[in-house]
């Protein structure tokens, strides 16, 4: 057989082969969306009765969009005139109902519901919905690590819940105002926004939930609390996975900068889950010690 003739066919069965592999990755990939769809469809709601979902509720004006929020109001919320300290969670979706969520979901419902029981502790949470493109929401400034950042606006964001957000919560729920019983909290680049938020943010948030934070954006990161004339007056909590390596160390480096800054230990708290890493099961374990911990004393 001639070389020319040879090479034709193996040119042939070259791109035959490069077809059946693309074409049986597309439909094994539209089988498991097929059953992922399924598996959802057959999901029970899971949101407590105390859960309300405001769909595209308020305006976010730098993107002209509206925003859907998950609101929680307490237990007999409608009979008292209690004044409640609000916890503003981002990735807003992820925390009370496994069908929006379309799996594991964060039981933040649950652990409120006991929590009022055990303790009589009682607080308003704000779930953000975020955008779909959240790489570029959830980071303050841009990063060439990992991923290569041409425009990021979580400054925006994070403007955006203080200034517009959080008054249109206050306009029309009993909250409770002061720093000490506003709580910002979120888990990887909600983390980081949430840390970013208590640091930038002072004179509005008190203490933050920082779950996994990607501190690896940017080494910034690190410096946020050098303007930050509260310090000593905030608390946080934070959590991440034991397989999630960088991750804890990156938690652990920032505790002994805040340390080393002046706040005091008891100010801070820092759980390691053991055997978990960067997914939802290891935030559904750290929310359920983070929220008796960081929300306020009733008075």
């Amino acid at each position: 057989m001639k070389p020319k003739k040879l090479l034709l066919i193996l040119t042939g069965i070259i791109a035959l082969m490069a077809l059946i592999f693309f074409v049986g990755k597309k439909i094994k990939r539209s089988i498991e969306e097929n059953i992922h769809r399924e598996w959802v469809a057959g999901l029970d709601h899971s949101a407590s009765k105390n859960v309300q979902i405001l769909k595209d509720t308020i305006h976010i004006p730098y993107l002209d969009i509206k925003r859907t929020l998950a609101l929680y109001l307490p237990e007999g919320y409608d009979q008292d005139t209690v004044e409640y300290p609000v916890l503003y969670f981002l990735d807003g979706q992820s925390l009370f109902d496994q069908k929006i969520k379309e799996g594991t979901e964060w039981e933040v419902d649950e652990v409120l519901d006991s929590v009022a029981v055990a303790q009589g502790k009682n607080a308003i949470v704000i779930g953000i919905y975020n955008a779909d493109d959240r790489l570029v929401e959830y980071k303050p400034f841009p990063s060439d690590r990992i991923y290569s950042d041409k425009v990021v606006h979580g400054d925006k964001h994070a403007d955006w819940i203080v200034k517009d957000l959080k008054p249109w919560i206050d306009e029309r729920f009993r909250t409770k105002k002061d720093p000490a019983s506003t709580i910002i909290g979120g888990a990887s680049l909600a983390g980081l926004m949430s840390y970013y938020m208590l640091m930038t943010y002072p004179e509005t948030f008190g203490a933050a939930i920082v779950f996994s934070p990607s501190f690896w954006v940017h080494e910034q990161v690190y410096n946020l609390h050098e303007t930050n004339d509260s310090l000593k007056s905030q608390r946080i909590y934070f959590d991440a996975g034991e397989l999630e390596t960088p991750t804890v160390e990156s938690v652990y480096k920032m505790e002994e900068i805040l340390l080393k800054a002046g706040m005091k230990r008891e100010q801070i708290k820092t759980d390691i889950e053991p055997g978990e890493g960067h997914w939802h099961a290891t935030w559904v374990k750290g929310f359920k010690k983070a929220y008796p911990w960081i929300l306020p004393a009733p008075n």
